[in-house]
């Protein structure tokens, strides 16, 4: 026998950088599938929930009466994050959360060397 040691040819031997690339891929496939059902299958926008929305100029007054330009500016902040999880705007949101971490996964799985067998 030499003095090396070499692993059992029939167990599977991947390599993390394939390992994370292949899980880059199903992350990005998977998000855009799930955005484009999410889109598919989205209401409509309804007009009277834009009737009292922050975009109100007399919402906007009293707010600023009441709490100041950081008042108006947290409402403003709050409606356009609460904004994202409805309708169309969950699509978009989910397809970017996807190819945000498959780039995540294929940026982590560059740095790492292939494994010599």
């Amino acid at each position: 026998m030499s003095g090396s040691q070499k692993a059992d040819p029939a167990a599977p031997h991947w390599p993390w950088r394939k390992r994370l690339y292949r899980a880059g891929v199903a992350v990005l496939l998977a998000g855009l599938i799930a955005a484009a059902i999410i889109y598919a299958s989205a209401a409509r926008p309804d007009s009277t929930a834009s009737m009292y929305a922050i975009t109100d100029p007399r919402y906007q007054i009293e707010l600023q009466h009441i709490g100041g330009n950081a008042a108006v500016f947290m409402a403003q902040l709050h409606q356009w994050f609460d904004g994202l999880w409805h309708g169309t705007a969950l699509a978009y949101t989910v397809a970017v959360a996807g190819m945000a971490i498959a780039g995540i996964c294929f940026f982590v799985g560059y740095f790492f060397a292939d494994e010599e067998t």
